[in-house]
This record gives C-alpha cells, sequence and structure tokens, in this order.
C-alpha cells in the first residue's frame, strides 16, 4: 500500500504541518525519502509533537494562512509540488460563550476554497498531479438507521463544527466539478472522511488522550471527563495517514481520476468503543489505578459501551474494496500504541524516535510481519 519507491524525491506540500496529523504525515513521508514542504499561519505554542519531535529544523516551512490564495499561490509556485495534503482547520472552541463559531466556517470553508483555487490557478504551470484533503466523520447529516455512512449519503452536521466539515466537502465537491473533473494528468482532487483520530501526541485543547496523560502524570485521583456515552470510531492516525497515502497514489496519473472523490477511513463497526472506555484504558496503560470496564467497552456492551448509530460510524466498504486499505490496528492495540507514545513523554525519552519506531512497526504490519 505505501510504497517507498513511489514516495521516494516526491515533493509534497502539506497544510497544517504543525499539527498532530501532520506531525505524524510529516515524520512518515521524510523515513519514505520524499521532500516534504509545511505551510501554516504559526508554530504551536505548549506541548505539541511538532516541537516533541524536533520538526522545526528538519521542515521547509512556509507561514501563511490558509485563507489566503496570493500567499497559497506564491508557496506552490516557490514549491513545485507533486502533491498536496490539506490537514489545515479550525479547533472547535471548548466554550461556546464567546461569539467564535463563526470562525470555524472561515477556516474550514474559505481555507479548503483557497487551498483548491491556487491548485488550480498554479497547475497550469506545476504539474501538480493530487490533492488529499482531510475532513471529518462529522460532515454527514444525522440519519435514522443501521448502516454505516456511505459516502453517498447526506451530508449536514449536528453543530456548527460539524457542518463546517460538511461546508469543506461542498466546497471541495464544486471545485471537483468545475476544475478539475476528467483532466487526466491534471490534479486529481479527493476528500477524506476520517474517524476519530487517536494516537500519541495530540495536545490539541480538550483532546481524551492527552488529558488521560495529563491526569495520570500529575496523580490526579479522578478521570478527565470523558464525554457522550456513544460508542464512537476510534481510528489510530497511522491507519488514517496509510489510507492517506494509498489514495494519494492511486490518485496519481495515469488513472488517478477514477479515484477523485469522498473516502470514509474508519474501524470496523465491531471496533467501535466509547470515550469512557477509551479514557479507563489509556489511564489503566499508563500506570494509574482505574481498569477498562469489563466486556471490552464494545458497543453495546456493559454499562460503559452503549450501541452506536448510524450517525456514529462509517462503511469503509469502498476503500477496502478499490484501495486495499484496512485498520490494522483493533481498539486494544490503537489504545496500547497510544499510551505507549505518551508513556514515552511522561518519561522524557526522544519522541521523534519513539514515533519513528512506530512507524516502522506499523510498516510492518502493512507488509504482512509482526508488528513486534
Amino acid at each position: 500500500m505505501t510504497e517507498a519507491s513511489f514516495w521516494s524525491g516526491k515533493r509534497v506540500f502539506i497544510t497544517g504541518q504543525t499539527g498532530f496529523m501532520g506531525s505524524w504525515l510529516t515524520l512518515w513521508l521524510q523515513r519514505l525519502g520524499a521532500a516534504v514542504t509545511g505551510f501554516s499561519d504559526d508554530l504551536p505554542s505548549g506541548s505539541s509533537m511538532y516541537r516533541l519531535c524536533g520538526l522545526e529544523p528538519h521542515l521547509p516551512w512556509i507561514r501563511g494562512d490558509i485563507r489566503d490564495t496570493r500567499r497559497l499561490v506564491a508557496a506552490l509556485q516557490q514549491t513545485k509540488p507533486d502533491l498536496v495534503f490539506h490537514l489545515a482547520g479550525a479547533a472547535a472552541p471548548l466554550s461556546t460563550d464567546e461569539p467564535a463559531l463563526a470562525a470555524l466556517f472561515d477556516v474550514e470553508v474559505v481555507g479548503i476554497a483557497a487551498l483548491l483555487d491556487a491548485v488550480r490557478f498554479v497547475s497550469r504551470d506545476v504539474p501538480i498531479r493530487a490533492v488529499v484533503a482531510v475532513t471529518s466523520d462529522d460532515c454527514y447529516a444525522p440519519r435514522a438507521g443501521e448502516d454505516g455512512l456511505r459516502e453517498t449519503d447526506p451530508l449536514g452536521g449536528e453543530s456548527p463544527a460539524a457542518a463546517s466539515k460538511a461546508g469543506a466537502e461542498l466546497a471541495a465537491a464544486a471545485f471537483r466539478r468545475a476544475f478539475f473533473a476528467g483532466a487526466a494528468g491534471g490534479p486529481a482532487v479527493a476528500t477524506v472522511r476520517a474517524g476519530h483520530l487517536l494516537g500519541g501526541g495530540d495536545f490539541a485543547a480538550g483532546r481524551l488522550a492527552a488529558d488521560c496523560a495529563r491526569a495520570v502524570s500529575h496523580g490526579r485521583a479522578a478521570l478527565p471527563p470523558a464525554g457522550p456515552a456513544d460508542a464512537r470510531p476510534w481510528l489510530h492516525v497511522l491507519d488514517a495517514l496509510a489510507g492517506c497515502l494509498a489514495l494519494a497514489q492511486r490518485l496519481f496519473p495515469p488513472g488517478g481520476e477514477a479515484f477523485a472523490e469522498a473516502w470514509n477511513l474508519g474501524p470496523r463497526a465491531s471496533e467501535a468503543r466509547t470515550p469512557a472506555w477509551l479514557a479507563e484504558a489509556l489511564c489503566a496503560r499508563l500506570g494509574s489505578p482505574w481498569a477498562a470496564p469489563a466486556g471490552g467497552g464494545a458497543a453495546g456492551e456493559g454499562e460503559h459501551g452503549r450501541q452506536p448509530s448510524a450517525a456514529t460510524l462509517l462503511d469503509i466498504a469502498k476503500a477496502a474494496a478499490r484501495l486495499g486499505w484496512q485498520p490494522r490496528l483493533d481498539a486494544e492495540a490503537a489504545v496500547s500504541w497510544t499510551a505507549e507514545w505518551y508513556a514515552a513523554w511522561m518519561k522524557g525519552l526522544p519522541l521523534r524516535e519513539a514515533s519513528l519506531r512506530q512507524i516502522a512497526r506499523y510498516e510492518r504490519l502493512l507488509n504482512g510481519e509482526s508488528a513486534s
């Protein structure tokens, strides 16, 4: 799926490279031999995987606002990428007491439109072959039923944050139809609707895994708030990125236009878990006295598991059939790998090396080998 021979020497442009997903993608692509350039408006403050893994001195970085089309045009003309990954986005505010929700639509919708407008303009002279934009499984409109959400289901979202992801999907689809559809050898644009990402290095405000690690490291006597009781589609970040890389390879010509559409990447339905299970499982693996609930917290099992609705699960059949992608880490493994990373952070170990070791282990899984 992830072929080093394909990525070696490829010029890759990543928006939002300083974030959680962007940091993991940067490390992996550099390991594969790609020449990576990042684009973001600022460096993260406080704890961040980007800083902790020492990516600053090893990654060319162009500073700019994702909504600034002219700045994006200049950056793309300067770097002449073969492929673009759009990971920049807006963090939902933790409180709705202030009028900050409009910024979600500004960054998510205007941001992806600005990027694709820049790609449209620059690709006249620069051979950009593929664009992969990551949104979220929250982009779907709620619906009744027991089947997982498919890529053809209506978009909508139940909150402003979710609706902004739906807006980003609509903007991408409009640009694809108007400027990129049927252009053999031109930019092939696809979106990825990823499940709830899990993995070491996510220090954004309100993230459950980092809150658990902080709680254990500070010896707190209570678990952090875990959120809704419904089981959620937790997906390890390396599973998600493996799908993104496989999709990017398929988008590259010849025949890339056949893959220029929306794709779901999520766990198997049986691997959905509640936030309460996730918090207790992580804390237990990090050395707290808390233990994961009996029954594994799987959907419908025990007091910590509640049957997931169709609105929270993704149908991943298309990615399995056409990309050859499947999640390699089940819920237990995803939690174990996540806890391993945060344990290294708590001990002050070199996190770049710890992250690269996990990537190497994951590559062995992709090759059908043992991860040990």
